[in-house]
């Protein structure tokens, strides 16, 4: 892959966030009873950490985010990612109640970015035949700019990365949306797009 990924290449990157996040919502649509999930059209770009927080809304939107590391062929991080009032729609639909305690609430936010998460890479690793894994969710609060720099950090360092990025909503009341982020290693990049042939 050359500094900036081609046309061709970024065609085929959007192809794997839709086959992995598109598991990943259905993951979360079985975790909120059935609900419908919508998602978006996936992007993938390389971007900077200013460039992946104005994603989340801009750099000083307040988000909830579990993020969580890949074990395998493929290295970078998983967020997934939701405006503070989402998630905590979430953990009332997850829990059935508004009133659990923080421990309780964040236990089901890592829960269900584990259930995503496993969804999502398996997906991945079923389209390129690698094992791939998410490492124990770590839950991060505080504005998009700090979340998506301690995660480029892990991710790539300082350097820009790897963005594939999607929205998903689910449909009735309370509303619950968010993002799904992968943030991949440059290298990991290259040698998905080898693996895919592209």
């Amino acid at each position: 892959m050359s500094p900036h990924p081609s046309d061709i290449q970024l065609d085929a990157l959007r192809e794997v966030a839709n086959i992995g996040c598109g598991h990943a919502v259905s993951a979360l649509a079985r975790l909120v009873g059935g609900r419908t999930v919508n998602l978006s059209v996936p992007r993938a770009m390389l971007a900077a950490t200013s460039e992946v927080a104005q994603l989340l809304g801009g750099g000083e939107t307040s988000v909830v985010a579990a993020k969580l590391g890949m074990e395998g062929q493929l290295r970078g991080v998983l967020l997934l990612v939701m405006p503070t009032e989402d998630s905590e729609a979430l953990e009332a639909l997850l829990l059935r109640r508004r009133d659990a305690p923080l421990e309780d609430r964040e236990s089901a936010l890592s829960e269900t970015a584990n259930i995503v998460a496993s969804a999502c890479l398996s997906a991945i690793g079923t389209l390129t035949g690698w094992r791939l894994l998410p490492t124990v969710p770590a839950l991060v609060r505080g504005t998009a700019d700090a979340v998506v720099a301690g995660a480029m950090k892990e991710a790539e360092g300082n350097s820009r990365v790897v963005v594939l990025e999607t929205r998903f909503s689910a449909v009735g009341a309370p509303a619950v949306s968010g993002q799904v982020l992968l943030l991949l290693e440059r290298e990991s990049s290259r040698a998905l797009l080898a693996r895919l042939g592209v």
